[in-house]
């Protein structure tokens, strides 16, 4: 079976690119997102996430691994990745639901080995996002108050990361900058039976700030092609730069329209602090050569030391467990493009870092995926990877949200040898 060719794919991406943004963009909804920095993204790459996002302990030698710096020595070519993710959102609590959902950037990034025991990498990580719309009306005496909370945002990392390998354990650093801006508006809207004024309240946090992320790996080779791989890392705690400006109104009709509003107050540049958790990973694979895998890793952080201003939030530590397992039925059949195809699963059980009316929320979810080699030459590599990942976070219970989704992630692998000696003048 042929290839495809690198034009074809980058048709395809920008062609599917599109296509979700303006399908799906629009009608983000995420309630619990309107917390803390906003929900938390999937940063493992998309070959990992189809294995239930265990990537701690993988070694990779032609994908780039951010989430383990440690696994850069095992890059053998150098690695140009972009990844691209869509889901669909069922929010519900135990009486109504509501369908939303959206399409984003998930990754880009380059990877490379400089010599036999020094692999680097840098690029671009989103971390968390934020996009929510709700209202709660409440009846008073004599009229009823209708409560709107909206917003966005969210934050990412421009990173860049080394490794360096001692026979068979290496020790990898990930740096860089933090930053975004977060966007929260409150809305309280009188019935204009009474002529009371309603009010609002916008607020604009932009906030930055360096981080580290530290990595270890191990390679016990056992008998034959068998490998146990050991993996583990850890990210420190940020204080992060902050700035905010705030804006307070009043006004009498619709928000979008007042028949009249009047500024009461207002704020700019008031300086403080965002204090971001520290963050430690564990994990383990079992391999047999470029055969199969299969591995499991633990994550855990604590949210509860979260601040924003000095004040804490609805947050609380965070601990999830993953199991993942890969299959390459012969990656160098000649007759067979199917027998070349890596085939993944996985799935993934624990908390989300909120905590309301004394109840943490609960996450879990099942994935599959798959990696499509493209092209193949002496020089060069390629592979799409694909994830399928069908899931809920949250709860209805204690009158919470529960959020049910399916999440379609794609990303594009190219890999290219660098660095190599010239043997003829």
């Amino acid at each position: 079976m042929q290839y495809w060719s690198t034009t074809t794919v980058n048709l395809l991406f920008t062609l599917l690119l599109f296509t979700l943004v303006g399908s799906l963009k629009a009608q983000e909804n995420s309630p619990y997102s309107r917390y803390g920095i906003g929900t938390l993204k999937t940063i493992e790459n998309i070959a990992n996430r189809g294995m239930g996002g265990v990537s701690i302990a993988d070694n990779n030698t032609l994908i780039t691994n951010p989430s383990n710096p440690a696994t850069y020595t095992g890059l053998k070519m150098t690695s140009y990745q972009l990844g691209l993710e869509a889901a669909s959102v069922n929010v519900k609590n135990s009486t109504a639901a509501n369908r939303t959902g959206y399409a984003t950037l998930s990754y880009v990034n380059v990877g490379m080995p400089l010599s036999k025991k020094i692999g680097a990498s840098f690029g671009l990580i989103p971390v968390s996002r934020s996009k929510y719309s709700m209202e709660h009306t409440s009846t008073l005496p004599f009229t009823s108050v209708t409560n709107s909370y909206y917003g966005g945002g969210g934050t990412q990392k421009i990173y860049v990361g080394a490794a360096y390998r001692m026979g068979d354990f290496s020790l990898g650093l990930n740096t860089g900058y933090l930053f975004g801006n977060l966007v929260n508006t409150t809305d309280n809207k009188f019935e204009d039976t009474l002529k009371i004024f309603s009010n609002s309240v916008s607020t604009r946090t932009t906030l930055g700030g360096v981080f580290w992320q530290l990595g270890a790996h191990y390679v016990y080779n056992l008998k034959d092609d068998y490998q146990l791989k050991i993996g583990a890392t850890y990210t420190g705690a940020q204080s992060l730069n902050a700035r905010k400006e705030a804006y307070w109104q009043t006004y009498f009709g619709e928000i979008s329209d007042p028949l009249y509003t009047k500024q009461v107050d207002s704020v700019a540049n008031v300086k403080g602090k965002v204090k971001l958790p520290a963050h430690l990973g564990f994990g383990i694979i079992l391999a047999n050569g470029d055969y199969w895998q299969v591995g499991g890793e633990v994550n855990y952080a604590d949210w509860s030391r979260y601040t924003y201003y000095g004040n804490s939030d609805s947050m609380t530590n965070s601990l999830n467990i993953k199991l993942g397992a890969s299959i390459t039925p012969d990656v160098n059949s000649v007759n067979s493009y199917l027998k070349r195809v890596t085939y993944r699963a996985g799935g993934f059980v624990g908390n989300e870092n909120l905590i309301f009316n004394g109840t943490k929320l609960p996450k879990l979810g099942v994935s599959v995926g798959a990696g499509f080699p493209i092209r193949r030459t002496n020089m060069s590599i390629g592979q799409i990877n694909a994830s399928l990942e069908i899931g809920k976070r949250g709860t209805t219970n204690q009158n919470l949200l529960q959020e049910n989704y399916t999440r379609f992630s794609i990303g594009l692998t190219l890999n290219d040898k660098w660095f190599i000696k010239r043997k003829y003048d």
